[in-house]
């Protein structure tokens, strides 16, 4: 499994760096990744499947897309499920004081996000 890590910025997504890791073993939202390269945390925010790999249809040889005669796409057999291939992973740096949702303690002494609430 390869998947892709984006910093998330106001300006656009930053591509980070990519990553291999069994599919049991996948990280899921609110879990924190280290970058390989600058060994800084990363919670991630959101989790998505490239469009690209989500929307696969059938095309003939002369590029034409096979259709039913009530008008639905025709499907000949299933490939394998995105799902189990790749994911686009957007993170924060973890604990970053001006992101609430970036914030990786388990902790109620030191829940900072009860912190910045009732400041």
């Amino acid at each position: 499994m390869n998947y892709s890590v984006f910093l998330i910025r106001s300006s656009g997504d930053q591509f980070l760096f990519t990553f291999e890791q069994e599919i049991q073993l996948r990280p899921s939202v609110g879990d924190v990744l280290t970058n390989p390269l600058t060994f800084e945390e990363l919670k991630i925010l959101r989790d998505e499947i490239p469009s690209a790999d989500a929307d696969q249809f059938r095309f003939t040889d002369d590029r034409v897309q096979r259709i039913t005669d009530g008008g639905l796409i025709r499907v000949i057999s299933f490939g394998i499920d995105p799902d189990l291939v790749t994911h686009n992973y957007f993170v924060t740096p973890a604990n970053n004081p001006n992101r609430i949702a970036s914030w990786s303690t388990v902790r109620f002494d030191d829940d900072q996000t009860l912190m910045q609430l009732f400041r």
